[in-house]
């Protein structure tokens, strides 16, 4: 299965997958290899070939809106990219890995740390690095390939970091990361938005332009714990501020101002996030045989009449009309 190096472009196609009982035994370090290259652009895997006997991998790449989500399960090995790669490769792009199982040290511009279970690290596909992983006999991590482009400004420094333990960004970066590695592994629906999210907080983690006590920042990720919650629950009829705030540790009144913020409250933003759900369910053709009335229901609505006349008001056209692409 042999494809160039690329970045990965949005495709609604499944994932690609490498999994090497494709292929004869003594072809699965080289298949593997074959993948990551695909995936990750240019990369060395390097295992010992007395150790190669019995190697066992699966690769799983995800198209995101920039880049791409690959979920890896390996042996342990190490892997280099040196001079050599990083001049075969299309364009500057920054790894963000959530480790799941194992262990990952990361070398890269003089510095070292371990990845451990839980943790989310960040560093640069144009720097020399090696990344190991014999601290146990086995690694299982997601791995997003993020263009520069889309994180711009220089708060990730030149050397790796662990983004899990940023005091303000932290535990929400962590929660993103898992959220989008099991919709993507699971076929859920809202990986765009979810990928959207976890670029935001990354990219916030990285800013150096935040208030001295922290108190905006703290704030600004609240909000988006808000957001989240809300696009995460907008299919449960009946989910309430007060249960929104029970879920997140807040109080109802604090969810509110911290909505409020943005010009905004919190039924507002629920309706719209369930309308915009049913648009992009309406118009999604694995979805044409559902009634209308069973896509209000996907989307948190008890009757399809409210739906109908909430749509009508927020997209313009009935929701069949909609469906339709009438005018």
């Amino acid at each position: 299965m042999t494809e160039g190096a690329q970045t990965v472009t949005c495709d609604p196609n499944p994932p690609r997958i490498w999994d090497t009982r494709d292929v004869a035994a003594p072809e699965a370090f080289d298949y593997y290899r074959e993948g990551i290259c695909a995936c990750f652009m240019p990369l060395r895997p390097e295992l010992a070939r007395g150790a190669r006997a019995g190697f066992r991998s699966v690769v799983r790449s995800y198209a995101m809106p920039k880049g791409a989500l690959n979920l890896v399960s390996a042996r342990a090995h190490q892997v280099l990219r040196t001079r050599a790669e990083i001049a075969a490769s299309p364009e500057p792009c920054y790894y963000v890995n959530l480790q799941l199982d194992g262990v990952c040290e990361i070398e890269q511009a003089g510095e070292r740390l371990a990845l451990r279970p839980g943790d989310v690290g960040i560093f640069e596909s144009d720097r020399h690095f090696t990344l190991g992983h014999e601290q146990r006999p086995g690694l299982h991590v997601a791995s997003l390939l993020v263009p520069k482009a889309a994180l711009p400004g220089d708060g990730f420094g030149s050397g790796p970091a662990i983004l899990s333990r940023h005091p303000v960004y932290g535990g929400l970066i962590v929660e993103a990361a898992r959220a989008l590695t099991a919709s993507a592994a699971h076929g859920g629906g809202r990986l765009a938005d979810l990928h959207g999210l976890f670029l935001s907080l990354v990219a916030m983690a990285g800013r150096e332009n935040t208030s001295d006590d922290g108190t905006a920042s703290r704030a600004e990720a609240q909000r988006l714990r808000v957001r989240a919650a809300i696009r995460a629950n907008l299919g449960r009829a009946g989910w309430t501020l007060g249960a929104c705030a029970a879920e997140l540790g807040l109080s109802p009144r604090y969810v509110q101002r911290l909505l409020a913020d943005e010009e905004d409250g919190f039924a507002a933003a629920l309706t719209r996030e369930r309308l915009a759900q049913a648009a992009r369910l309406l118009r999604d053709p694995a979805q044409a045989h559902r009634p209308v009335a069973d896509i209000a229901l996907m989307v948190g609505f008890s009757d399809a009449a409210p739906f109908s006349r909430a749509f009508r008001a927020a997209y313009g056209r009935a929701p069949g009309a909609w469906r339709r692409g009438d005018a």
